[in-house]
């Protein structure tokens, strides 16, 4: 066996590469389970009503937040994230960041937080991930249709206000 698939750095980012992207493509709440706590006091009702329509209603669970409104598939999930498993959140951050061309098409954003990404995921989704002050933020905002660059666009302004308050 070649002796760079047996560097431990090797294997960490294969490790990480399958967990992000599993995390990513399942959207899951509980990939990384040091989350800290209520995701849903981030943005209130209002701030979303332009992004979902209708009346919203959230639902917490554990670091995570789902947003759905009345009469809509839209929905947008937020979670937070601290260290996980020892894993430094910057090494989290750069290996979604280096595994999201996988799912779709990646912008690197700026004015959210010190480091931001995008993704229009193939899967149906839009994945905006956050970093500030050592804090890991991801949004996932699903339509109901196949996402684009304006679905992102309408992201953008919601994920401002939660940075602020996160």
């Amino acid at each position: 066996m070649n002796r760079q698939f047996k560097s431990p750095q090797f294997i960490f980012r294969v490790l990480n590469a399958c967990g992000i992207s599993l995390l990513i493509a399942l959207g899951s709440s509980t990939a990384i389970a040091a989350s800290v706590s209520d995701a849903c006091a981030l943005l209130k009702a209002s701030d979303l009503t332009g992004l979902l329509g209708g009346k919203v209603t959230a639902k917490n669970n554990a670091g995570s937040c789902a947003w759905t409104a009345s009469g809509s598939k839209k929905k947008l999930i937020a979670v937070q994230y601290k260290k996980s498993g020892g894993v430094p959140v910057e090494m989290v951050y750069m290996g979604a960041r280096q595994n999201a061309p996988q799912t779709g098409k990646v912008t690197d954003e700026s004015g959210l937080g010190d480091k931001a990404f995008s993704v229009v995921d193939k899967a149906g989704m839009v994945v905006l991930m956050l970093m500030k002050n050592g804090r890991l933020l991801q949004f996932q905002y699903r339509t109901g249709a196949i996402p684009t660059v304006k679905d992102v666009d309408a992201l953008r302004p919601v994920a401002k206000k939660a940075i602020a308050a996160f």
